[in-house]
């Protein structure tokens, strides 16, 4: 299904394991829609900011933008982080 370019297309590719970059890859009102939720988590820390976006296939789905203030918060990893 393809959706016109109005549409905020976002998506998010995790990191793999450790020191390898994410990536987000989106069009303009994709990006303005994340920047707003951004926004939002800042400036309402208890809350989660949300972007409401697309992917690839056309499937709406939401991104979760949280203000954390602990490194404990960011657990649990996706990836084994191997010792050096």
């Amino acid at each position: 299904m393809d959706l016109t370019p109005e549409y905020p297309f976002i998506h998010i590719y995790p990191q793999q394991k450790a020191h390898q970059p994410a990536i987000v890859k989106a069009n303009t009102e994709g990006l303005c829609v994340l920047l707003n939720a951004i926004v939002n988590a800042l400036a309402y820390p208890d809350n989660n900011g949300v972007a409401e976006v697309f992917d690839g296939d056309a499937e709406c789905y939401q991104v979760l933008v949280q203000h954390i203030s602990t490194h404990e918060e960011l657990s649990p990893l996706l990836y084994q982080h191997e010792p050096k």
